[in-house]
């Protein structure tokens, strides 16, 4: 389940998704299709959102990356999120209940070649050990975006640290899911509220309630993020030097 609903409004194209943005030649979607193809993933569900018909134009019924494709529009409501999108898309019957899946997002660039058979593999093993039901991906060390000034008492600074690199799990946004989440998503996700719901706020907290939420830590240096202008000329960079 890729979801694809967001716009390039960081990217200085506010009117285009941003799974077609384009990197090192490739449009976003493209590059994220073909990371999980090649690895033998077959069926794929896009939730899209505004300007989806360019999304679908693009990338059409899935033939040409050699899989199948569905399309799950998000709701005609104002505030949406990725907690709605995917409940709207178990009530329209794109998501097959009866299977897990991973949960992706066109704008992150994965360095591990087998990061989704490794995280099949050991989502598999935490199962069978642990009974979760999902697990989440995290690198183990994240640049903080900003300076930190520390003070002890509470007026000259004693330490500062230009963007240092903060040493706690974050996660990347790649999820791998039983379809006993479906239920918890139909539970906890309410379509009337009037409020973006995320999937990370909503439906992640109440896995961790359960004690079934599994953790699989990879090296950042593995990950790339596509949020911005910057990241996008970063990412850029990179990934020529690669050539």
């Amino acid at each position: 389940m890729v979801l694809a609903g967001g716009l390039a409004k960081r990217m200085d194209n506010p009117e285009m998704p941003k799974a077609l943005q384009k990197l090192a030649g490739k449009a976003l979607i493209d590059l994220c299709i073909e990371f999980y193809a090649k690895h033998g993933f077959k069926d794929f569900v896009l939730l899209v959102g505004h300007l989806h018909e360019t999304i679908e134009n693009h990338v059409g019924d899935g033939s040409k990356y050699g899989i199948e494709i569905k399309y799950s529009v998000d709701p005609n409501i104002e505030k949406v999120g990725k907690g709605k999108a995917l409940k709207y898309a178990i009530q329209n019957g794109k998501i097959d209940m009866n299977r897990r899946a991973v949960i992706t997002y066109p704008d992150d660039i994965f360095l591990i070649d087998d990061l989704p058979l490794s995280l099949l593999k050991t989502h598999l093993e935490m199962k069978k050990r642990k009974n979760v039901i999902a697990t989440v991906v995290c690198v183990s060390g994240i640049e903080y975006p900003y300076g930190v000034a520390l003070t002890h008492d509470g007026n000259i600074v004693d330490e500062f640290f230009e963007k240092p690199i903060l040493q706690v799990p974050s996660t990347i946004g790649l999820y791998l899911i039983e379809p006993d989440v479906y239920r918890i998503i139909e539970e906890n996700v309410d379509m009337n509220l009037n409020e973006a719901i995320e999937f990370e706020k909503v439906v992640l907290p109440e896995v961790v309630r359960i004690g079934k939420l599994g953790r699989m830590l990879i090296p950042a240096g593995s990950w790339i993020p596509v949020n911005t202008q910057k990241e996008l000329e970063n990412a850029e960079r990179f990934l020529q030097s690669k050539k």
